[in-house]
């Protein structure tokens, strides 16, 4: 009986464990995005109705056991055959999340649903130079490193660190 009622309250720990974790990861990329949001339109405040938040992530090639996250705005007449199911809303924006990625599942539950809507109203495949941001992180969701605007890094993760948001000690600047 001991040992069932120790492996039971062993059970409950981890759940709770994995359970804050979970959340933990949430707000990290709400962080962020907010962060972006404020530090994009510290220059000119972008339109609302005229702009998105488009992000994304995947597995990184260059760093074991880590993962990028990309976020810009787009304006949904440059977009073009962007895979997402469910729009989003975050400091009034639009957000969506490109599905096309392997790991944009974990930005899932990060983020407010709202009424889907089609922001893929390009007539034309447009490339275009954006202002995203590029950040990598490990399997312990710490950032080691950002990798887009590079010559911004340094000011990005000021803005990061005074979010609370964490960053590996292999951080490379």
């Amino acid at each position: 009986m001991k040992r069932f009622c120790l492996l039971m309250c062993l059970i409950i720990l981890c759940s709770c464990k994995n359970y804050f974790y979970s959340q933990k990861k949430s707000n990290l990329y709400q962080d962020i995005v907010k962060t972006y949001i404020e530090y994009r339109n510290s220059g000119k405040i972008l339109n609302k109705e005229e702009n998105i938040l488009l992000i994304g992530a995947n597995t990184s090639k260059y760093y074991e056991n880590s993962y990028w996250v990309d976020v810009t705005f787009v304006s949904p007449m440059l977009l073009q055959d962007v895979k997402y199911t469910k729009v989003y809303q975050i400091g009034g924006y639009k957000l969506i999340i490109d599905e096309s990625l392997n790991k944009s599942d974990i930005l899932n539950k990060s983020f407010k649903e709202t009424k889907y809507e089609n922001f893929n109203l390009a007539k034309d495949l447009i490339d275009y130079n954006t202002k995203n941001w590029h950040i990598i992180f490990n399997s312990k969701n710490e950032i080691i490193r950002i990798t887009s605007p590079y010559q911004k890094s340094k000011e990005i993760k000021e803005l990061l660190m005074r979010k609370g948001v964490k960053f590996s000690k292999d951080y490379e600047e």
